[in-house]
């Protein structure tokens, strides 16, 4: 049986995971936004930009989770 301290860190990189991909997915959004047909009031370059970074963000987040996670989990053998 895993410790409460283990599966508390696993939680954790799962969550930090999911918040990832909703970095990505409104990173995705500010990305494409023309070919998704939205309208924003802010200026185009700003839009792509911030959509990039967010874009880059999430993925680091969720590579970093996915790192913790399955290192975490070899632990339990």
């Amino acid at each position: 049986m895993e410790p409460y301290r283990q599966k508390s860190k696993k939680l954790s990189a799962m969550v930090s995971g999911l918040i990832g991909v909703c970095y990505v997915c409104v990173g995705l959004v500010l990305f494409f936004h023309k070919q998704l047909h939205l309208q924003f009031s802010l200026d185009n370059t700003f839009t792509y930009v911030f959509g990039a970074i967010l874009l880059i963000y999430g993925m680091y987040r969720v590579i970093k989770s996915w790192k913790s996670y399955f290192s975490y989990s070899g632990q339990d053998r």
